[in-house]
């Protein structure tokens, strides 16, 4: 019977992955965070994007990136 010979070795792989999960993982904390604080938006909209982005990760974040942050940004 021939065997499968699967080789899990991530190599040169495991590094940009890490730093790629970071960057990403790092983005979501700074959209939740800006949710947070933003004042512009109610509290029932501030409640939907935090659910969101709990439950559909970096999707969410971004999405509210172009939207409701970069508003923020722009109005000041």
């Amino acid at each position: 019977m021939h065997r499968l010979n699967i080789n899990w070795n991530f190599g040169n792989w495991l590094i940009p992955i890490i730093i790629v999960i970071l960057v990403i993982l790092a983005f979501e904390v700074w959209m939740f965070v800006d949710v947070a604080i933003n004042e512009k938006i109610s509290n029932k909209a501030k409640a939907w994007w935090i659910i969101g982005m709990f439950l559909i990760h970096p999707i969410v974040a971004i999405f509210y990136f172009f939207t409701d942050h970069r508003k923020r940004m722009t109005s000041k």
